[in-house]
């Protein structure tokens, strides 16, 4: 009987304690830090022939990573391109797409060893300038490969190919590369994929995109052959083509540094040896006052391109079966693409 009351009591003294805690909780709403906005600038002139799109917005906050808010877009400003022989050319906002200028005049078109400036005045008269940005010669890519990996053992998930280039660095030092790529790779509409005469049936396309921050330098291997360099994996879901296009962009030192931070603050994971976080600073400024300075950059770049086709005929399509079953049945959304044809007609 002792014991009951005192077990008793004790649960009664822990209500009454927690009770008084939460009576003492207090809502507080700290305050918004408030930031002057910054105009944000993405742009880049290539060798490709036009149209080239600028993008510019203000920075704040973002309810939703697809769609920009209305406040953020900079509509009204006059935008414009010049090259170092005095040609200037006007953009044209995208009457459907806010906040994208579009370059659209086909006399005007990158070209290596020339140099080029983005000038924004926007509504409120501010005008920001880059910095020149000349474009530098880049050499082609010589071979595109693809390298096919079984997936690791673990939680499921398909193999891969991983896309290999191989170019000729000049013997000149002082050579900066990003590269981008693309491809259409194969997918299962729904169900377990069966064959008929060799062909995949069911099947559907998908895109899928490498990242936009791949750079490198010739520091390391400058006149020689960039070999094998991975640019680009594959899953695969089914077996059929796959339809490959890289592109390799020559870049100025300053694009390099910029994008190699860029990719830095990217991918920080919050370890002690990650790099402060910090706000990257492309090479546009406030005209009046160039101590203020915009986000983002404005770059120009020659473009060499070449595509490939891989056709996974070395894979054993009865044990793919096996190992993965109906696994990846509409991977690729509702949303189902064709075949490209004609994907190497002169590439």
């Amino acid at each position: 009987m002792k014991a009951t009351r005192k077990t008793t009591l004790y649960q009664g003294i822990a209500l009454s304690f927690l009770l008084g805690l939460l009576s003492c909780v207090e809502e507080i709403n700290l305050p918004i830090r408030q930031i002057e906005p910054r105009l944000v600038v993405e742009g880049l002139i290539t060798t490709d022939p036009p149209p080239y799109a600028v993008k510019l917005t203000f920075t704040g906050q973002f309810s939703s990573l697809s769609q920009l808010p209305e406040g953020l877009t900079v509509n009204g400003a006059v935008v414009t391109v010049s090259d170092d022989q005095g040609r200037t050319v006007r953009l044209k906002p995208d009457p459907l797409t806010p906040a994208y200028y579009y370059l659209r005049d086909s006399t005007f078109r990158g070209q290596p060893g020339r140099s080029y400036i983005l000038r924004v005045k926007l509504e409120d008269g501010r005008t920001f300038v880059s910095k020149p940005e000349r474009i530098p010669d880049v050499p082609p890519i010589d071979r595109l490969d693809a390298a096919y990996q079984r997936a690791p053992a673990g939680p499921p998930s398909p193999d891969t190919y991983t896309v290999l280039l191989d170019t000729q660095d000049p013997p000149t030092p002082g050579n900066y590369y990003r590269w981008s790529a693309y491809a259409y790779v194969p997918c299962w509409a729904g169900g377990v994929p069966t064959t008929f005469a060799g062909v995949t049936l069911n099947t559907t396309f998908g895109a899928v995109y490498g990242p936009l921050t791949d750079v490198g330098s010739d520091a390391l291997v400058n006149g020689n052959r960039i070999s094998r360099r991975p640019v680009l994996t594959l899953p695969v879901y089914t077996l059929g083509r796959r339809y490959v296009e890289v592109q390799q962009y020559s870049l100025t030192q300053a694009a390099y540094q910029y994008w190699t931070l860029f990719e830095q603050q990217r991918t920080r994971t919050g370890s002690l040896f990650d790099p402060q976080p910090a706000s990257i600073e492309g090479n546009v400024r406030l005209q009046s006052d160039t101590t203020k300075l915009a986000l983002g950059y404005f770059g120009a770049s020659a473009v060499s391109r070449r595509r490939l086709i891989i056709p996974s005929d070395t894979i054993n399509y009865g044990r793919f079966i096996v190992r993965f079953g109906g696994l990846f049945a509409n991977v690729c959304g509702d949303a189902p693409g064709v075949e490209p044809v004609n994907w190497l007609d002169g590439k």
